[in-house]
């Protein structure tokens, strides 16, 4: 019974590294609460991926201090993640100024679609404040592209450094779309 107890506390440990940094806490401790914990070894299903970026931002950044630059890339990310929590998103990573998430993994969200799409509604208004409230720098404008698909979430990366993250083409077919269409 003991060992059993260790290693459900060793598992809990995992999702809370895992998820912690991503996901809402309150969605971190309902993982844990599931008994089937096949996210983070990898799974296959249904999703919304998610991709948002700064328009014009290598033009942008030329014109601003490395600290200026940080700084307003800090504050653009932690405003812009904000929705993506509240709506049950999960932060897949940052690449540059640009956001990657996910919705309906690792958790099972029948509306990932429509939380998704209402993430980025409340993002264009986050935007709009955070251009307002700002005393100097760029005008910010951003474009998004989301894609509902099937796809494999998990834990990949090398046995240094890994991550949760969905490869395939439903995050092609979205990072496509807000690179080309949006």
């Amino acid at each position: 019974a003991f060992n059993h107890m260790v290693a459900e506390l060793r598992v809990k440990a995992r999702i809370r590294e895992t998820f912690g940094k991503y996901i809402d806490p309150r969605i971190v401790e309902g993982l844990i609460d599931q008994p089937e914990l096949t996210g983070v070894v990898g799974e296959r299903r249904v999703m919304t991926v998610y991709f948002c970026d700064i328009m014009g931002f290598t033009t942008i950044s030329e014109g601003l201090t490395p600290r200026g630059l940080v700084s307003i890339i800090n504050q653009y990310l932690t405003t812009m993640s904000v929705p993506i929590r509240q709506h049950s998103g999960i932060i897949d990573k940052y690449i540059g100024d640009a956001i990657m998430a996910v919705f309906g993994a690792p958790l099972d969200m029948p509306d990932h679609a429509v939380r998704s799409i209402r993430a980025a509604l409340e993002m264009r208004e986050r935007l709009e404040e955070f251009n307002s409230g700002r005393k100097e720098g760029p005008t910010l404008r951003i474009r998004i592209g989301i894609n509902s698909g099937r796809g494999v979430a998990g834990e990949m990366g090398s046995t240094n450094k890994k991550e949760y993250t969905v490869p395939g083409d439903t995050v092609n077919t979205a990072s496509r779309l807000e690179s080309s269409v949006a």
